[in-house]
C-alpha cells in the first residue's frame, strides 16, 4: 500500500509520498482441519510476504513540454510493469493537445486497458478479481500559479460497493479542486491514519487547514509530516507496515518540478 499527498497553496503545490512496496499473497481458500476439505473464503485475505524500498510513487510527467506531478497508490504491478513505468509509457506516447481534462481521461483509459489485458477481459465489470489504482494528477492552468489543479481518481476492475451502492463503472472521481477555492489538497492510499489525525481528532488542537495562508515551504513540511506520521504510526502499531521511508518530497510550480529524498 502507499500514502501519497498533494496540497496546493498560493505559491505552489507540495507533494509527498512514502517509498515502500509490499508484495501480498492472496489467500482465497483454507483447508478445514476436521475434513481436509478446501473452503472458499467470503473475502480474500491479503498476506504480506515481502517488501522493497525506493518505489516510485511520486514523479514528474511532461506533457506537451509542461510539467505535471503524478502520485500513485494501489496495485504495484499491472502486466508485470510498475505503475511508474506505465505512466512513463503514457508520457512518451501522448499525442493530445495538452488540456488537463484530456490528460486525465488519457490516463484513466490507459489504466483501464492495462487492467483488461492483465485480467483477460473485454469489460472490467465482468472481472472476478478486483484491481485498483489510485492516482493524483497535479498541474497548472495557463502556467498561472494562482490556478493550481489537483485531481484524485480511482480506476478499478470488478464491482465495488461505495457508500452502500454497487459501482461497476471502472472509474471514480475522488477529489477535485475546481470548485470554490483552488487551495487545498487530497491524499490516497492508507488514508485512515491521516484521517484519524486531521478529521477524527476530538481532543488535540486541529491540524492546519488554512491552505490559502500557507507558504510553499510550510506546505512541504506539512505533507512530509503527514507521510512521516503514517509511516511511524505503522512502525509501532500491531500490524505489518505497508508504508515506509524514505519519503519522496516534491514541489511543483509553473517553473517546474523539484524533488528530494528525506
Amino acid at each position: 500500500m502507499s500514502i501519497c499527498i498533494a496540497i496546493a497553496v498560493p505559491d505552489g503545490i507540495a507533494l509527498s509520498a512514502d517509498s515502500q512496496t509490499t508484495w501480498n499473497q492472496t489467500i482465497t481458500q483454507v483447508q478445514e482441519k476436521s475434513t481436509n476439505k478446501m473452503i472458499e473464503l467470503e473475502r480474500p485475505i491479503q498476506q504480506p510476504i515481502s517488501w522493497s524500498k525506493m518505489a516510485r510513487k511520486l514523479f514528474e510527467i511532461k506533457m506537451k513540454e509542461k510539467s505535471y506531478a503524478v502520485c500513485v497508490a494501489g496495485a504495484a504491478l499491472l502486466n508485470h510493469k510498475t505503475t511508474y513505468s506505465i505512466f512513463k509509457s503514457f508520457e512518451s506516447k501522448y499525442k493530445g493537445e495538452g488540456k488537463f481534462e484530456e490528460i486525465v481521461s488519457y490516463f484513466i483509459e490507459g489504466l483501464k486497458e492495462e487492467m483488461k489485458k492483465q485480467l483477460e477481459v473485454t469489460e472490467l465489470k465482468s472481472a472476478k478479481q478486483i484491481l485498483t489504482v489510485d492516482f493524483i494528477l497535479a498541474g497548472y492552468e495557463d502556467d498561472d500559479v494562482s490556478k493550481p489543479r489537483i485531481e484524485s481518481h480511482l480506476v478499478f476492475s470488478g464491482v465495488l460497493t461505495i457508500d452502500g451502492k454497487k459501482n461497476e463503472s471502472g472509474h471514480i472521481v475522488k477529489w477535485q479542486n475546481t470548485q470554490g477555492s483552488r487551495f487545498g489538497g487530497c491524499w490516497i492510499g492508507r488514508t485512515e491514519f491521516i484521517s484519524h489525525l486531521v478529521t477524527d481528532n476530538k481532543t488535540l488542537p486541529p491540524i492546519q487547514g488554512q491552505y490559502e495562508l500557507l507558504s510553499l515551504e510550510d506546505a512541504v513540511d506539512y505533507t512530509n509530516f503527514l507521510v512521516d506520521f503514517t509511516c511511524e504510526y505503522q512502525r509501532f502499531a500491531i500490524m505489518v507496515p505497508d508504508c515506509g521511508k524514505p519519503i519522496i518530497s516534491a514541489k511543483l510550480t509553473p517553473k517546474g518540478y523539484e524533488e528530494k529524498i528525506i
